[in-house]
């Protein structure tokens, strides 16, 4: 449930709007091909977690295939890309709740965001209760959307919908070529990222290694079914065209067939999907942060943790971060807030790509040592390096897509390298503190080299 509800969110409820605008019907295939690569990097997270389950998140999966560098890299792309997600989510739930709550918008951000970090901060238990919950929520409305819209389709009501001319009128299947079909693919597998929770979240369950495995093995395969089932019943229950970038295309559908009170049901249902992204973002901001810690690439304080055992100090991180973002939203949407959005954007394809390549060589090292395999992905070795050039046909791909998507690869480059530019100042400080540590009397206890390790 936590990594159902990490990837059906806002990004399909409003965001799969301009996925249909830029390709058209012929989107459902976009989504067809981003969801069989997020399936093979989910098994990749599968096959590593499932061999070592007490490693941590895929950032020490990372740090085990790669090295130290990688891994610092790996973990801050992605903790400033959910820290910004946090601000936008931030955002997001106090415009759902400002028509019915009486208070400055201000104050509504400060009380959402106050709302999801106290149930955090409170224990894990309450995290995961909550997170099942929210999951729980959108996973009956997309099955209740399905429904009415197979019912819908088979003639029951009396608004009469004619499939073959949605899906045809317009410029039919492919309006914009199939070159639109590949530049919607990036997009996509944003909107389809979060399976990687279940490794962050597993290192604090009973049983990760069981809980991986199951997840690997089914999770994405319903996420498939719920991202195809209902992006294709919308193409099936109203032309592509009317569709706005921008605008929830389920709300659209609804309100095309009719169906009474559609408005408020959609945006309580948006309204829970904004809770549930703020509640995995806190959640894996902190969890991330502290793994950051425990292993030098971040202040010592972020790795501390509570008497519940949850790691307070970063998660009132991530919070205060959260405000800023949602402070530079307010105050400046159309500089800072962008540059924010479009710098981060990419990094979670830069992650998977790293994913791909720690997996690629773990496996090679153990079919070396003769370790039998852990998921049934070592008997099919060539999905890995499929999957690799697909990651990166897609970063290419948004150099050429669109002035936006030039944009945020770029944006994201210049992030990238000053966060490359961090690793190594923070390693030549490592090497300056161990130079002066050794030159000390007692230079070389344990916590020396507790520090050099």
């Amino acid at each position: 449930m936590i990594s159902i509800g990490g990837v059906i969110g806002a990004s399909l409820f409003v965001g799969s709007s301009a996925s249909i605008a830029t390709a058209g019907p012929g989107v459902f295939l976009s989504y067809l091909l981003g969801g069989l690569i997020i399936l093979c990097v989910t098994r990749m997270l599968g096959e590593m977690t499932v061999e070592a389950p007490q490693a941590g998140s895929f950032v020490a999966h990372i740090r085990r295939g790669l090295g130290a560098r990688a891994a610092f890299i790996g973990g801050w792309t992605y903790w400033v890309m959910w820290a910004t997600i946090l601000g936008i989510e931030t955002i997001a739930g106090a415009s759902f709740l400002a028509p019915f709550v009486p208070l400055p918008f201000l104050a509504i951000e400060c009380a959402v965001l106050g709302a999801m970090t106290a149930i955090n901060l409170f224990s894990v238990r309450g995290y995961g209760e909550f997170e099942y919950w929210f999951s729980m929520t959108k996973i009956l409305t997309i099955v209740l959307f399905m429904a009415l819209g197979v019912a819908v389709l088979a003639g029951v009501g009396h608004r009469h919908v004619d499939m073959v001319a949605n899906l045809t009128a317009g410029g039919g299947l492919f309006p914009h070529g199939g070159f639109a079909l590949m530049a919607s693919i990036p997009a996509i597998m944003l909107s389809m990222s979060g399976t990687e929770i279940t490794t962050i979240a597993a290192t604090e369950s009973s049983h990760p290694a069981d809980s991986v495995r199951r997840a690997a093995r089914s999770v994405v395969i319903k996420i498939l079914v719920f991202y195809l089932g209902s992006i294709g019943l919308i193409l099936c229950l109203m032309p592509w065209n009317r569709i706005v970038p921008g605008h929830s295309p389920f709300l659209a559908a609804l309100e095309h067939v009719g169906l009474p009170y559609a408005p408020m049901l959609m945006t309580a249902v948006m309204l829970v999907a904004t809770l549930s992204a703020l509640n995995s973002g806190l959640y894996i901001t902190s969890r991330i942060l502290r793994e950051l810690a425990e292993a030098g690439d971040a202040p010592r304080c972020f790795g501390a943790r509570g008497g519940n055992g949850t790691p307070r100090v970063a998660i009132l991180a991530g919070s205060a971060v959260a405000v800023i973002v949602a402070l530079a939203g307010m105050a400046a949407p159309g500089s800072v807030f962008a540059f924010l959005v479009s710098a981060t954007g990419t990094f979670v394809l830069f992650d998977y790509v790293l994913v791909a390549l720690a997996q690629i060589r773990l496996r090679r090292e153990a079919i070396a040592r003769g370790a039998r395999p852990a998921l049934p992905m070592w008997c099919f070795p060539f999905l890995s390096y499929a999957t690799l050039a697909t990651l990166v046909m897609s970063l290419l791909t948004m150099l050429v897509a669109s002035p936006g998507t030039r944009r945020e690869i770029v944006l994201g480059a210049l992030t990238l390298g000053l966060i490359m530019l961090a690793e190594r100042a923070t390693l030549t400080l490592r090497g300056a503190g161990r130079a002066d540590n050794t030159a000390l009397p007692g230079g070389n206890d344990a916590t020396a080299i507790a520090e050099t390790g």
